[in-house]
């Protein structure tokens, strides 16, 4: 409502682009000590200066020495602005959604190419040129992993940043190339269940991106609550640097920077994928990996690697064209094979959003049970609608019989029972009985032969 005010006002406008862009890096890690001498400068034409350090006209040393001399001829206010947009940090509590719907499309969304469902005519046209690229489905922690001048960032697909900092990988990636974004997943060495992988990491991001907002003590009941919730699965005497040190960053695609702000790369991936492949060989990184590919031709080829991932207890595997082109979205020349089962189950319990999200003040989450109690899931995937529905009918719903797609059974460390995936299809309201573990196993074997077929 305040920007609202203010939509006309251009110059804030670039003051809110150059801040808030991702494509825009300054390369600057600290604000040079500076006197303010004469107020001769405006605004306006500092932020035009500015374009020499994103353009890269001027780095090093120089740069610092440009950038102090911008801040030198400038008013108080306006320099404040310039160190605020060098550090990528306005501190007005505002997001790029926000911003985006008082300047339409001002900050560029964070692209993300991924596959279509399957559809036997998208497999049928990949396979019409003789050759494709199976690739086993990863179901870790989706990143963005991007190199710009020596400094690694990793970024989810929604465009969050995740701070790893100390880990192996993010090492080994600042070094293996340079201006280039490669697309992969997280994952740990030794937590197969890839959910709790997810849990974990997620863990350790809000561990190291809040240091700076919470006192050293409250940084060490974190830790110390993370361990006693994960001891189990990642063993004891062990420490944060330990844990950042076994994640792997498994990976499939490289592009250049600026075809990745451009949301396209008209390079074939088969060459894309040669192109990270030879670099990781020759890198050798220990905590980066290339995705598990194997050339197909025909589809029993591909049904074949699909199997194998399945009996392997992988989620499934992505069959890709060797010609297609990066770009944001779902494209028919990449297409997912994957196990997938409906069964019912009964509501138990419900959960709200989590705190400061749009979501806090409705029910997001069912907490979902087996006839027998042994298999418990929380799928998600309800619609605001049905979100407001189960919000206002609480009590009335608890109980319910509720369909639930998902990609398969999953069993953690201590042997309790879930769902690979799992994703609400409808309340069934007209059924008063549901599966238990031995009925959901039954299902799964059945999907598995059927995939077969």
């Amino acid at each position: 409502e305040i920007l609202s005010k203010y939509k006309d006002n251009t110059l804030l406008e670039k003051v809110l682009y150059l801040s808030k862009s991702k494509r825009i890096k300054f390369y600057i890690k600290q604000i040079p000590n500076y006197t303010q001498n004469g107020f001769s400068g405006s605004l306006e034409s500092a932020l035009v200066d500015l374009e020499a350090l994103f353009k890269r006209k001027v780095t090093g040393h120089d740069a610092v020495n440009y950038l102090k001399t911008i801040l030198t001829h400038l008013e108080p206010d306006d320099a404040y602005i310039i160190e605020r947009i060098i550090e990528k940090d306005l501190k007005i509590g505002m997001g790029t959604s926000n911003i985006n719907k008082i300047f339409p499309s001002l900050i560029e969304k964070t692209p993300y190419m991924g596959a279509k469902s399957y559809d036997l005519k998208y497999v049928q046209k990949i396979i019409k040129n003789g050759r494709a690229k199976s690739q086993i489905k990863m179901d870790g922690r989706y990143q963005n992993g991007i190199v710009r001048n020596g400094d690694s960032l990793l970024e989810t697909r929604a465009g969050e940043e995740t701070i790893l900092t100390g880990a192996k990988f993010l090492e080994e990636l600042s070094t293996l190339t340079d201006e280039h974004v490669l697309n992969g997943e997280l994952t740990i060495i030794g937590v197969k269940e890839r959910s709790i992988a997810n849990g974990i990491i997620s863990s350790l991001d809000d561990i190291l991106s809040k240091k700076g907002e919470r006192t050293e003590a409250e940084t060490n009941k974190k830790i110390n609550e993370f361990f006693k919730e994960h001891s189990d699965t990642l063993g004891d005497n062990i420490t944060i640097e330990d844990v950042l040190n076994r994640i792997v960053y498994t990976c499939w695609d490289i592009i250049t920077v600026d075809e990745y702000y451009a949301k396209h790369s008209s390079v074939p991936y088969e060459k894309r994928f040669e192109k990270l492949e030879n670099i990781l060989k020759e890198k050798n990184p220990t905590r980066i990996q290339l995705v598990e590919s194997v050339d197909v031709e025909t589809m029993e080829d591909i049904m074949n690697h699909f199997l194998d991932a399945l009996e392997r207890k992988l989620e499934g595997t992505i069959v890709k064209s060797i010609d297609g082109e990066w770009k944001d979205g779902k494209p028919s020349y990449q297409v997912k094979f994957k196990l997938e089962m409906n069964i019912d189950l009964k509501i138990v319990g419900f959960q709200y959003g989590e705190e400061g999200t749009k979501n806090e003040k409705v029910i997001s989450t069912l907490l979902l049970e087996s006839s027998c109690g042994q298999l418990k899931t929380n799928p998600s995937g309800m619609t605001e609608k049905m979100m407001a529905d189960v919000t206002a009918r609480q009590n009335e719903l608890l109980g319910t019989i509720v369909e639930i797609r998902c990609c398969g059974l999953s069993k953690n460390s201590k042997g309790e029972w879930s769902t690979a995936h799992p994703s609400v299809e409808e309340l069934r309201t007209d059924k008063t009985t549901y599966d238990s573990l031995e009925s959901a196993k039954k299902i799964e074997e059945a999907a598995k032969k059927l995939s077969k077929k």
